[in-house]
């Protein structure tokens, strides 16, 4: 996956901004086998952090000829890069035709030496890299050599004659295919729209793992660069994309089928825009994942099922997370079952069961029972969330920070279900705005689903719509010695705090410190 200055990989706990980026530039040039849909760019671009640039800008099918010969050169140096890493080799061989064949022994070679000359024009540092291997082995199972090996040759006399650093992806990549034989490679191996194996480009786990070896290679012969590799083992990316041009076309096929991820890593599923119609659960099993758009209101997974329909409400999700540490980012979670569909049904777009569970820059549109917060810790940022009753509800440690909390008429905002006064569980709500609109008789702050529900206001803006007795005991009066409901700092015409239920609490700065997130959350 290419990464522009607005968009930089998310790492396991910490999403950056594309202004963090001021360390070295890197430009990628060659073929498909480089590229980010069927080349080893993502696992590149994974092994580095944030601070570097990477512009990939190999494309499908060019040659060391074509590429110029289309303008594609042009913009790599127009980049003025640090580095410009070279391979090309795929489609220079003989049967290419005559817009793409060279000869390994002077038109190849030729075309390399002029990119050294101009790279180094501009002052970068050119890179030379042998070509991937194809996974082809003989029927006894030996790696068979091809037509790349006299452009590999070539590769290295060059970077010998104009000593230029040479990354060696052809042997690493050999090495590779022999450790893991015929059917080891079918892990790493695309898919052709025909079902069978592509021995010439990758698949999410060979676009991982080929990166990591080019990453290895590049910090060998560029040793400066060893402080800008990500600690750890860095993430594994695939693409979900309606149109096909991913690797999956839907949402529960890349959780179902993409590599397993190893302790320390994370899953990156990025969705590119579309209306995903299905239902998503992410299990227990797929820990660290990360849901990634580029626009919520473009990037929308949703389906239409009530409670009444999946025979409960916890069954009515949307989307359904299980794994512990997942992310997401510019997604909306939407279930459409509504009052266009019959009113007084639960219809949850989302639930959670998943301890340190991240969400920013997403939307969650409901009607009844909109996000169930279900287990774990839980931070919301930047967000959006919209419905009508009880529409945040669960008993999760969570925090809701810069987020717009949308009423759609008069109901309830949440519903937290704490059952014991010991449990540290509990939803604060930090610097939020409380919107609303169809609404008569106002909107509730919450309720008490269960007698220790705990719910805390910190800083908020609350629009008229807020009721001013602010809570309800849900017609049990009994849950008014045991609810613990909380507010500082609330501002707007619907914080008239004196005409609060008088269950309720007005916290001081010292007593609102605990439910900062930091304390909240630790």
């Amino acid at each position: 996956m290419q990464y522009s200055n607005g968009m930089k990989p998310l790492l396991l706990s910490l999403f950056l901004a594309s202004s963090l980026a001021a360390g070295p530039k890197i430009v990628l040039v060659g073929d498909s086998t480089v590229n980010n849909q069927g080349g080893w760019g993502p696992g590149f671009r994974a092994s580095f952090s944030p601070d570097v640039e990477i512009l990939n800008l190999a494309l499908n099918g060019r040659s060391s000829k074509s590429f110029r010969d289309e303008g594609a050169w042009a913009p790599a140096l127009a980049a003025k890069p640090d580095y410009i890493l070279i391979q090309f080799g795929h489609n220079d061989v003989p049967g290419k035709g005559a817009d793409r064949e060279t000869d390994a022994k002077t038109t190849y070679r030729a075309n390399l030496n002029r990119y050294i000359d101009e790279a180094r024009a501009i002052g970068a540092t050119p890179i030379l890299v042998t070509s991937i291997v194809r996974r082809v082995f003989t029927p006894e199972g030996k790696f068979r050599p091809d037509s790349l090996v006299p452009y590999v040759e070539a590769v290295h006399a060059v970077a010998a004659e104009r000593k230029v650093p040479l990354m060696d992806l052809y042997q690493r990549t050999r090495e590779q295919a022999e450790q893991l034989g015929p059917v080891g490679c079918l892990s790493i191996h695309a898919v052709t729209a025909e079902g069978k194996p592509d021995t010439t480009h990758l698949g999410p786990l060979g676009r991982h793992t080929v990166g990591l070896l080019a990453a290895a290679e590049f910090v060998r012969v560029a040793p400066v660069m060893k402080a800008h590799l990500v600690p750890g083992i860095p993430s594994l990316q695939v693409v979900v994309s309606p149109d096909g041009k991913g690797d999956f076309k839907t949402i529960q096929m890349a959780v179902d089928h993409a590599p397993f991820v190893q302790d320390g890593q994370r899953l990156i599923v990025e969705i590119r825009p579309g209306t995903y119609h299905e239902r998503v659960i992410v299990p227990q099993d797929r820990p660290r994942t990360t849901f990634l758009g580029s626009d919520a209101r473009s990037t929308v997974i949703t389906a239409a099922m009530s409670a009444k329909e999946a025979g409960g409400t916890f069954l009515s999700s949307t989307v359904d997370i299980e794994a512990a540490a997942f992310h997401a980012e510019n997604i909306t979670f939407e279930n459409t079952f509504g009052p266009g569909n019959g009113n007084g049904s639960q219809a949850v777009a989302i639930k959670v069961h998943s301890d340190q569970a991240e969400f920013r820059h997403c939307r969650f549109l409901g009607w009844q029972d909109t996000l169930y917060a279900a287990t774990g810790r839980q931070h919301y940022l930047d967000s959006y969330i919209a419905g009508h009753v009880d529409f945040i509800f669960g008993n999760a440690t969570a925090v809701f920070e810069n987020t717009e909390i949308h009423s759609l008429g008069d109901g309830y905002i949440t519903a937290h279900s704490r059952t014991a006064p010991e449990l540290t569980t509990g939803f604060v709500f930090l610097r939020c705005h409380l919107t609303g609109e169809n609404t008569q008789k106002g909107v509730y702050l919450g309720r008490p689903w269960r007698p220790y529900s705990r719910v805390v206001f910190l800083d908020c803006e609350m629009d008229a719509h807020i009721r001013p007795e602010g809570w309800e005991n849900w017609r049990d009066p009994n849950n008014e010695k045991t609810a613990w409901y909380a507010e500082a700092g609330s501002q707007g015409p619907g914080a008239r705090v004196s005409g609060r239920v008088p269950w309720s609490r007005q916290l001081t700065p010292a007593e609102a410190e605990q439910f900062r997130p930091a304390a909240f959350l630790k």
